[in-house]
């Protein structure tokens, strides 16, 4: 009983569902970057070396938040605010997997990539975290910019560089957190009310922020077929998956104006996370055959 809760507890300090994600946003760089396929050995250490680095930031993440996180119903139960683990022992276990991610990523991949991966901690911890979430409406859209890391480490693993098709795949996900985050703060409004944090239904009410969700889903579909036309090695397969499923999107996100519901808000919350997941699958699948 004590192992499972001990368990539990690091796997909602890590959160590793949430950075399975991150993951699969690298991969597409991965092969995308070189004329022939990575080893298994140099995707294995970037995709772990990120999953550290990623699970050091949301453990500091948890410790920043800690008292906010006992206002809310959602988090009030989680292992800092309940008293289960304390602040040293988490921050001394951040601060280890940080500092071995960094060690990993430059030693068996190199610098750039861990410098990546390290700006990403850096900026999801201070500006997003610190500096922008408890004060402004907009923090997940410049905050966000820590989620969007991913192309960069693909591409900086194999070709220590990072050219442009790096930076439009990074632009797609910043155009898409906004939406994606919006529609979660929709059906989580009275916890992060409670926590006094500015997320936008909060401030500006669901009628506004669908709105807003429904803006940056068209930014975003955009951003996925405007990769077809800028990355020679995609073909019609990828185009024709992501015709479809970014006029779903669309649609749900239309549907959510007119019905500004918890339930709408969820389904689009979790069709954006398949919508990410199978965008970056198609690009490796389209480029391998």
């Amino acid at each position: 009983m004590a192992s499972s809760t001990f368990l539990s507890d690091w796997n909602q300090l890590i959160k590793p569902r949430v950075t399975s994600l991150v993951l699969a946003t690298i991969i597409p760089g991965l092969y995308l970057a070189g004329e022939k396929s990575p080893s298994g050995f140099l995707i294995t250490v970037t995709l772990f070396g990120t999953f550290l680095m990623s699970s050091a930031s949301f453990i500091f993440n948890q410790v920043i938040e800690k008292d906010r996180d006992a206002k809310m119903k959602r988090t009030s139960d989680r292992p800092i605010p309940s008293g289960r683990i304390g602040i040293p022992q988490a921050t001394l276990v951040g601060i280890s997997m940080m500092g071995l991610s960094f060690y990993i990523l430059t030693v068996y991949v190199n610098l750039l990539t861990a410098l990546c991966a390290l700006m990403a901690l850096i900026s999801y911890v201070f500006l997003y975290t610190i500096l922008l979430k408890p004060r402004t409406t907009q923090n997940i859209v410049i905050g966000g910019v820590a989620g969007c890391v991913g192309p960069l480490i693909g591409y900086a693993a194999i070709g220590n560089s990072l050219p442009i098709q790096a930076w439009i795949l990074f632009t797609m996900i910043f155009l898409w957190t906004p939406a994606h985050f919006w529609a979660l703060a929709i059906f989580l409004k009275e916890d992060y009310s409670d926590a006094d944090f500015p997320m936008l239904p909060v401030v500006k009410g669901i009628n506004q922020t669908t709105k807003s969700i429904f803006f940056y889903t068209i930014l975003y579909s955009l951003s996925c077929v405007s990769f077809y036309f800028l990355e020679p090695s995609m073909g019609l397969l990828y185009l024709a998956i992501v015709l479809f499923v970014c006029v779903w999107m669309g649609i749900l996100s239309y549907q959510l104006i007119q019905n500004p519901e918890r339930q709408a808000a969820r389904r689009f919350f979790l069709f954006s996370i398949f919508h990410l997941f199978l965008v970056n699958i198609t690009i490796v699948v389209d480029h391998a055959i």
